[in-house]
């Protein structure tokens, strides 16, 4: 998407969310685990990203223009019995050619060169299945993974630590089965991990590398600063970052949920490794280091859930565009330069049917502040994602039901007869105007309104992937927000696209 682009729908553009473009499927139809973007280079030049599952290895590049998905990249693995779960992107901080790391069933992770396809590395030492790769976001040399074997690995991918990748292991008393999800904190200072015990848990890391980097012992963590297992009643299989808050979500549960860690903050400096809790209370199985003297209930805070209604399948993942909100950013100036304004958090999911839903978090703020003002001030600007209801029966052409409904009203009711009738139309209209009113906001409320963290949000916008009927089972987002992809069941790659000139 060039800087140039013009929009056609004026302040509609700030509150796009994607629309569907085009569907793919891989000739074999099998289980695609994971998709990721590429995340080193500018907003909207060049996005690629990377889709594995079973033996399949793929990179492919947008279809910018008329131009359709090009493949650039495609390897099959030759151990047959493999199956591939899991990518992370990382490159070569001398060449700053792309890098992939892979990793499955063989509990081996795989660092591959993307242009050539050579692999270039193997990580060995996971006792099982490897799920879920992430690489720091302050350093591309540093990746951890989650794996069955109820431990979180980081590794360093620098060649001067080739012999003993192994930096540090995260084990002891965190988690009690299969590890599904890991995840970065912006610091790199905060790894996020969740799994089939309902726990999620928050790890301190060092900053690597430390004393033990490269070393055949490496940094072992065998207590965390935070675990619950009371946000979810079942299998944790997708956690992630908002700033400082959490959003994770489990199998069977029809929600995602978005909390807080009580009087953890990231301005802080790391609590040291001395201070992580190291008592466990089976029945309140909640542990902080940031809140000591409260209760367990009182060490998290549920804030916000997200509808998400036939997802009752296990490894299905959400996808999470952090949004353009950090100044001088290139993501934050690409937008700027098309005209926006606000480009915030958009949370995506798809579901077991081939449908993807969409939340746009700076909607929530927006919509708080319009019907904070909006009593005082019945006349101001609505936001134009919030779209009013309108009777069907009212004929003519409505008024709108948020902004001077009486003005008709206002008719003196000692005025002639031959105005009374326009009178009595007038309060007539007048009604079916306020309640359209309330029909707007009680929409409006089940969309945006945060006042209760136990009632799920509807999607802000619904999106089919057309013409195949698959499960979903990762989300990913461009580094500009510009372009979703899902991958799935059947071999299925979904594609969306945002702010485009169609």
């Amino acid at each position: 998407m060039p800087p140039t682009m013009a929009f056609k729908n004026g302040e509609k553009h700030e509150w796009e969310l994607p629309r569907f473009r085009e569907s793919h499927q891989i000739p074999d139809g099998g289980d695609l685990w994971s998709v990721k973007f590429y995340p080193y280079t500018k907003p909207g030049i060049d996005p690629i990203f990377a889709v594995v599952g079973g033996q399949h290895i793929l990179v492919y590049r947008m279809p910018i223009g008329k131009k359709g998905l090009e493949v650039i990249q495609s390897i099959v693995d030759l151990e047959t019995d493999t199956d591939h779960f899991a990518c992370a992107w990382t490159k070569d901080l001398k060449t700053n050619e792309p890098l992939l790391c892979v990793a499955g069933t063989n509990a081996k992770i795989l660092i591959i060169e993307i242009l050539s396809g050579k692999l270039i590395q193997t990580l060995p030492g996971h006792g099982g299945p490897i799920n879920d790769l992430a690489i720091s976001p302050i350093n591309p040399k540093i990746l951890a993974s989650a794996s069955d074997d109820q431990t979180v690995r980081i590794w360093t991918l620098d060649p001067d630590y080739k012999n003993q990748p192994c930096a540090a292991i995260l084990e002891g008393d965190g988690h009690r089965d299969t590890i599904q999800s890991v995840a970065w904190h912006a610091t790199g200072r905060y790894l996020l991990s969740g799994g089939i015990d309902r726990q999620i848990i928050l790890w301190v890391v060092p900053k690597f590398p430390d004393e033990n980097t490269g070393r055949d012992k490496p940094t072992r963590i065998f207590y965390p600063h935070f675990s619950t297992t009371q946000v979810h009643m079942y299998i944790v299989d997708c956690v992630a970052f908002h700033d400082d808050l959490i959003i994770s979500k489990a199998d069977r549960e029809g929600s995602i949920v978005l909390w807080s860690i009580t009087n953890f903050s990231s301005r802080n400096p790391p609590p040291p490794p001395l201070t992580a809790p190291t008592v466990r209370d089976l029945d309140n199985d909640t542990r902080s280091a940031f809140s000591t003297g409260l209760s367990p209930t009182e060490m998290y805070t549920r804030l916000l859930q997200f509808s998400i209604p036939e997802t009752d399948v296990m490894f299905m993942r959400f996808g999470f565009f952090k949004g353009h909100g950090i100044p001088g950013s290139p993501a934050t100036a690409m937008y700027e330069n098309f005209g926006g304004g606000k480009g915030g958090p958009v949370l995506a999911m798809c579901n077991m049917n081939s449908r993807m839903s969409f939340w746009d978090f700076s909607r929530l703020e927006e919509h708080a502040k319009y019907m904070d003002t909006v009593k005082d001030n019945p006349d101001t600007k609505r936001p134009a994602f919030l779209v009013p209801f309108k009777s069907r029966n009212r004929g003519g052409k409505s008024s709108n039901p948020m902004g001077r409904l009486a003005s008709e009203s206002r008719v003196s009711p000692s005025a002639s007869s031959e105005r009374s009738s326009t009178f009595a139309e007038s309060v007539e209209k007048g009604a079916k105007a306020a309640a359209d009113v309330e029909k707007s906001k009680d929409i409006w409320a089940k969309k945006y309104a945060m006042g209760n963290a136990q009632v799920n949000l509807l999607p802000h916008k619904e999106e089919m992937v057309k013409g195949l009927s698959f499960l979903g089972r990762q989300v990913a987002w461009s580094v500009g927000g510009e372009w979703c992809v899902v991958v799935g069941s059947l071999g299925v790659i979904g594609i969306f696209e945002r702010w485009s000139e169609k």
